[in-house]
């Protein structure tokens, strides 16, 4: 981005955000301890100057970082502003699930600095066709066999607890899962954010889509693509790479 495209994008989310808080520029101004005409030179773009201070306030008024503003996005923000929209309940969760890896990625030792680690995922509940996610166990995989054949694209794993996908998957297989876009003809886990549960279907897009069991049990769910309420029904976790048995 060029200066002027970064003023641009300061002046209008600047005044998205006051116009989400209800506020006038003058409430606004106000309550980031500024005067109403140097409020105004940053609404229209004429100055894109925020201390560090104003920065601050804009974060404890807004809960946007002044980075966010800029128009400036990366993976870490990305992932921060989806943390801020979970409850304290899973913030907890996260946070420990963030110091189980900190902490394994402080450990080194001869044999594992060769290897190249994924989180494996292991439900504790009865792992049935629409088992809600709710708890599970995390351990290591090492995937360096896996990583030539599909690269930055393999990101976590799903221990199958179960024989429910059988044959197709048994119990004791991990799935490697990639959390890119899902394609046509791929098997995928979807959870319905209605109910919660999470179900591992093949897709089929058509119109509508289709969500196919992979070995006949279950339901087939139809999704309208051209329906953005009935397409926010169903969160993509990931799909299938392989199974490692």
């Amino acid at each position: 981005m060029n200066r002027l495209e970064i003023v641009n994008n300061i002046s209008t989310n600047i005044e998205r955000e006051r116009i989400k808080l209800g506020m006038s520029q003058a409430q606004f101004a106000k309550a980031l301890d500024m005067s109403l005409s140097t409020y105004k030179r940053i609404a229209n773009g004429e100055s894109s100057r925020i201390d560090v201070y104003t920065a601050y306030l804009i974060y404890k008024l807004t809960g946007r970082f002044s980075c966010e503003l800029t128009g400036f996005n990366d993976d870490v923000i990305n992932l921060v502003k989806r943390i801020k929209k979970l409850s304290k309940s899973q913030r907890i969760l996260i946070d420990s699930i963030i110091d189980t890896e900190l902490a394994l990625s402080a450990y080194k030792d001869e044999s594992s600095h060769k290897e190249d680690l994924i989180s494996v995922l292991i439900p504790t509940g009865n792992m049935t066709d629409g088992m809600i996610l709710d708890s599970y166990n995390v351990e290591k995989l090492d995937v360096s066999n896996y990583r030539k054949a599909f690269g930055d694209a393999l990101h976590i794993g799903i221990r199958i607890t179960s024989n429910h996908l059988h044959p197709v998957y048994n119990k004791g297989d991990i799935l490697l899962i990639s959390r890119n876009s899902i394609r046509d003809g791929d098997t995928g886990i979807f959870i319905n954010a209605q109910n919660k549960r999470a179900y591992i279907r093949k897709l089929h897009q058509k119109n509508p889509c289709e969500l196919t069991p992979i070995n006949n049990y279950g339901e087939t769910f139809y999704v309208d693509s051209d329906n953005v309420d009935d397409m926010s029904k169903w969160i993509k976790f990931g799909h299938v790479l392989c199974k490692v048995r």
